[in-house]
């Protein structure tokens, strides 16, 4: 029996919150939660840090279940998010310790290279066409780029106009070959993401990402399907979704979107992620990963994408680097320091499935320590409307 010996939460540059997972015998694994509602997901990582000192890092399942289900209050971002971050870091330990991937213990590898994307920066048009040439200069295929400002709820050719603008001139940059992905961000209601999906599909969209919020409600799964089947572009959700039930309604009986994107560091680490693909599967869905934090998530979404046969493609945000900088209107990505010391590359828009025991990357922790004054978690994003109404972010 292998046990852990300590968990501690370790804060990471620009905003990132690892958490560190030692056994008893010296072995070190990590995972990562989100990157949001830091004094709150910090307080809990450290908090189930202490409670599963003892445990048994062979029993993942088991350990994460108690941990879940001893308490009264079960569900929501914070205690999901921990107990995500906890399940990857575990999953790092046991395959280090049996000397494999973890993609070997759920399955084994259906893929030998998985595709990519990040996302575009740009305060305009240009500075997002120039951020996309950057990125196709790189041997990048694929790209998102994020257009929305604040949008009324009933929006107008005008209102749209600037949407509209960022994906041509992007487009333009690129040229017809490279895949262009859109996120709406949530920013629209239902009424003014069917005028975007309708003013968007002349530049032939990958996927269209999050047209508008998840409610979990009925009417609004009514609406996404009839977003999906009113016209031909993919439509994609899923990164703000905790768990299994809320895919589940997306998926089954018949599906709401077309691209599901659960995000590893929320829907319960690598196991639950490679579950919900598998029901993707079932409902002829393809599955598409959230990624907008650090290596260390990166890394475990790796592990899913080698395994998983609904796997289409794989966002990142960052492939090794951390640190002030991050991405750069009009370019691309400039840190500050090499969080793993063999960070993953990229050829012909694919990385290769990683080989390694465990997640198979090694922490700069050093390195981390000497940056720390480039921590800077930031505060939450406040839009209003010409009125000074609340916008949606």
């Amino acid at each position: 029996m292998t046990t852990i010996r300590s968990a501690q939460c370790v804060r990471c540059p620009p905003r990132w919150l690892l958490l560190r997972v030692e056994t008893d015998d010296g072995l070190i694994g990590w995972g990562e939660a989100i990157g949001d509602l830091h004094e709150e997901v910090e307080n809990a990582l450290n908090a189930l840090g202490e409670r599963v000192e003892g445990s048994d890092i062979h029993d993942i399942t088991h350990t994460i279940q108690v941990q879940r289900k001893s308490r009264f209050w079960r569900d929501g971002p914070v205690l999901e998010t921990a107990l995500s971050a906890l399940e990857m870091a575990m999953w790092d330990l046991k395959g280090q310790e049996f000397g494999a991937p973890i993609h070997e213990f759920l399955g084994g590898r259906v893929r030998d290279r998985v595709r990519v994307y990040r996302n575009l920066w740009g305060r305009n048009a240009a500075e997002f066409a120039d951020s996309a040439r950057e990125a196709v200069a790189r041997t990048m295929d694929a790209v998102k780029v994020s257009p929305a400002g604040p949008t009324a709820g009933v929006v107008s050719a005008e209102g749209l106009r600037e949407i509209v603008e960022i994906v041509s001139e992007v487009r333009n940059a690129i040229g017809p070959n490279v895949d262009l992905a859109i996120d709406l961000h949530g920013r629209l209601t239902p009424a003014a993401s069917r005028r975007a999906v309708h003013a968007l599909a002349p530049f032939d969209p990958f996927f269209i990402e999050e047209p508008c919020l998840p409610d979990g409600s009925a009417s609004h799964l009514a609406d996404l399907r009839a977003l999906r089947t009113a016209q031909p572009v993919a439509i994609a959700t899923g990164e703000r979704l905790r768990t299994a039930h809320s895919f589940a309604e997306h998926l089954l009986p018949t599906p709401v979107v077309d691209i599901i994107q659960p995000d590893i560091s929320m829907v319960g680490g690598i196991r639950a992620t490679v579950e919900i693909g598998a029901m993707a599967s079932a409902a002829q869905v393809s599955m598409a990963p959230h990624c907008p934090y650090g290596p260390v998530q990166f890394a475990a979404s790796m592990q899913v994408a080698a395994t998983s046969p609904s796997h289409l493609i794989q966002e990142f945000q960052s492939l090794g680097g951390a640190g002030a900088g991050g991405g750069t209107p009009g370019g691309g990505q400039d840190w500050a320091f090499n969080l793993i010391q063999r960070p993953f590359e990229i050829h012909q828009g694919h990385v290769d499935v990683p080989n390694g025991p465990g997640l198979d990357i090694q922490i700069n922790e050093e390195v981390i320590e000497e940056h720390m004054d480039q921590w800077n978690p930031h505060p939450p994003t406040v839009w209003t409307l010409p009125d000074g109404s609340h916008a949606e972010w």
